[in-house]
């Protein structure tokens, strides 16, 4: 058993007693960043949950999460032998040409909404040590397929991903992330002993709404039995090698897509490629494992240390809300009316996505004992300035939407965008007051610049969208713009500066 520092009570921070929204990661994250101890337990114990976490909170602590409106119990007794002490994430976000607006925003959105503030880096920064002071790297969607030098002309990323991972580093990847940290291409880290049935030529798959089945394991903690996301041409798996733990299997084929790439999944091929075939993967690299202990003189630990997502977690009820308007609504729109369309639409929960338990579950497994890492942002980074702010760029991008034309379609999208500016006409004066208390030198500041500027540059870039492509865009971006502040908000009350 754990001994318990005296000097702070232990509380418990439940999922169940927070009507399972993520603040709770949001705040154990948070106080993780700001220097306590937290415990995440794997077994129901004592009343709590598996899933929950155990949290040292001084009085002033508890009153701040209070205010927030997130509820904590005491607890009685030590700690749990198998509850997992979690490190500090430290991450570090793939957002170079390979992966630029709006790929890796949607990941952007979770890890925000979760807590987890992120350096943002492309090929050339991580070919110059930008993973030196981070302890996770996170691979979302894109064209990391083609290995992250080849694909930025960036030489020496790879080589400082693959040293960034045999030093005890972790990496969760998405669709093209996955496949990065797959075996069989030039390029890959070969991380996960396993080859894609479609390596190079992966768009012959497709895309759609599917669900997962979860197996036993730490990833399923507080999820239901299948879990629904996106899925756009990720790895699909056959034979997993040594070292890998197949942590849940594709289980239906909910919606096809259309949506920004015209390439719908199909029943037959589903069935044909996917169906009961691993859709994620746990990887521990027994290799990286050795070499990792070798150098610190100490046996080898083999542990998960990356978390391969074939769909999309990170797209969760966003994308899916588009995927739906672009098909679903349609086709029912005639069968339904009006009213039973608006409401489904009203009804997604584009930052309470369920498929962010996936995400925040991932983190926690592969940082349980995760490396000590820096607190800030490198210095190039941390000194990137901006001539205005996201509250702007999302007003501008609300002012570009389409003419969504007559009849009862249109009138849904007026209602679907009359949603979103509502959004951001409450968020304007709360998101400007937090961007003014977040320091220059701080992950979460470079971060706001960063988004300032990519979504600036795609706004300038992108050819005329369809109106669910424009609208799905802007509901990134206020989505970004809500979780950013969430954010700045949690660590201003936390240190008492509310």
């Amino acid at each position: 058993m754990a001994r318990i520092d005296d000097a702070a009570a232990i509380r418990c921070v439940g999922w169940r007693d927070n009507r399972d929204g993520f603040d709770v990661a949001l705040a154990v994250n948070r106080l993780l960043s700001a220097g306590a101890a937290a415990w995440w337990l794997t077994n129901d114990h004592e009343g709590a949950d598996a899933g929950d976490y155990l949290v040292e909170l001084t009085a002033r602590r508890q009153d701040a999460l209070a205010t927030l409106g997130v509820v904590t119990r005491a607890w009685h007794g030590d700690i749990p032998a198998a509850a997992r002490r979690l490190a500090a994430p430290a991450a570090c976000l793939f957002a170079g040409t390979a992966s630029k607006f709006p790929y890796f925003a949607y990941y952007a959105v979770a890890l925000l909404r979760l807590g987890v503030d992120y350096v943002p880096c492309d090929g050339a920064m991580l070919a110059a040590g930008a993973l030196d002071d981070a302890n996770v790297l996170v691979l979302p969607g894109g064209f990391a397929t083609w290995g992250i030098d080849a694909a930025e002309d960036a030489p020496g990323a790879d080589a400082q991903v693959r040293d960034f991972l045999d030093a005890g580093g972790a990496a969760i990847g998405s669709c093209g992330g996955a496949f990065y940290l797959s075996a069989g291409r030039p390029g890959w880290t070969g991380t996960a002993q396993a080859k894609p049935l479609y390596t190079h030529e992966y768009l012959q798959s497709g895309a759609g709404v599917v669900s997962v089945a979860m197996q036993p394991g730490p990833l399923g903690l507080g999820c239901p039995p299948t879990m629904e996301m996106p899925y756009y041409h990720g790895p699909l798996y056959d034979l997993v090698g040594a070292g890998v733990d197949v942590a849940a299997t594709f289980h239906s084929l909910t919606l096809p897509a259309r949506l920004a790439i015209d390439n719908p999944l199909d029943d037959a091929r589903f069935r044909r490629d996917m169906a009961g075939k691993p859709a994620i993967l746990l990887a521990s690299d027994p290799r990286a494992a050795g070499m990792h202990a070798a150098r610190a003189g100490s046996p080898a630990r083999v542990a998960h240390r990356a978390v391969l997502f074939s769909p999309h977690p990170e797209m969760g009820d966003l994308v899916r809300k588009y995927i739906a308007l672009d098909g679903y609504v349609r086709h029912y729109l005639p069968i339904r009316g009006f009213g039973t369309l608006r409401d489904t639409l009203r009804h997604y929960r584009v930052t309470e996505a369920p498929s962010f338990r996936l995400i925040v579950n991932a983190l926690h497994d592969v940082m349980s004992d995760a490396r000590p890492a820096g607190a800030g942002a490198p210095a190039a980074i941390a000194s990137e300035t901006v001539e205005t702010d996201l509250v702007e760029v999302c007003e501008a991008a609300s002012a570009r939407l389409p003419p969504f034309g007559s009849g009862e379609e249109g009138d849904l999208l007026q209602d679907v965008a009359a949603g979103i500016r509502a959004r951001l006409a409450r968020l304007r004066g709360p998101a400007r007051a937090a961007a003014e208390t977040v320091e220059g030198s701080t992950r979460l500041r470079a971060s706001y610049t960063h988004l300032v500027r990519t979504m600036s540059e795609h706004a300038r870039s992108m050819p005329a969208p369809s109106a669910a492509q424009a609208l799905m865009e802007l509901d990134l971006g206020v989505a970004l713009l809500e979780c950013w502040t969430r954010v700045a908000q949690f660590d201003r009350t936390i240190a008492g500066r509310a």
